[in-house]
């Protein structure tokens, strides 16, 4: 009777120990999984291209050298405008260096690195996702639907 008891007891262990391991590979699989996601849902570039898309943009990305910010930029060229886009590895990259920016959109200074920017027109800068996005003009059109795609500008020149 002894010897039943203990088969029964360590099958029903066994049973419990796999169950348990069964629960946290699936809750691993599950965070990776979520994990995933959201760096799938991350606004990137082609984000960006396909909303210019859909606004009735007909443009050309090119590849630039780096610029203030020290990251890699493409730039977003027509007939009409150029748009400079800066491509962080993560949001928080992007978050950090857009604080760095002035509100008036003309000085940046990570405390290492200061640049004042007299510009040819006036800046314009949106973040969303791993994306900085500027552009120096005035078609307020042009700043309306980076709006639109973006958010709210948070720095440069505002028609207020």
């Amino acid at each position: 009777m002894k010897r039943t008891h203990i088969r029964i007891i360590v099958l029903i262990f066994s049973l419990i120990l796999v169950m348990l391991m069964t629960g946290c590979k699936n809750k691993a699989a599950s965070e990776a999984n979520s994990n995933t996601a959201d760096i799938k849902n991350i606004f990137g570039i082609e984000d960006f291209e396909n909303a210019m898309k859909d606004k009735g943009y007909d443009f050309e990305i090119l590849d630039v050298d780096e610029d203030f910010l020290p990251t890699t930029r493409k730039r977003l060229v027509n007939n009409d405008m150029a748009i400079d886009i800066y491509i962080f590895d993560s949001e928080e990259d992007a978050q950090r260096e857009a604080g760095y920016i002035d509100d008036g959109g003309c000085t940046y200074n990570n405390g290492r690195k200061g640049v004042h920017v007299t510009w040819v027109s006036y800046p314009h800068f949106f973040k969303k996702g791993c994306l900085i996005v500027q552009y120096v003009g005035e078609d307020i059109d042009i700043v309306k639907d980076l709006g639109d795609i973006m958010g709210e500008q948070f720095a440069g020149y505002r028609w207020d």
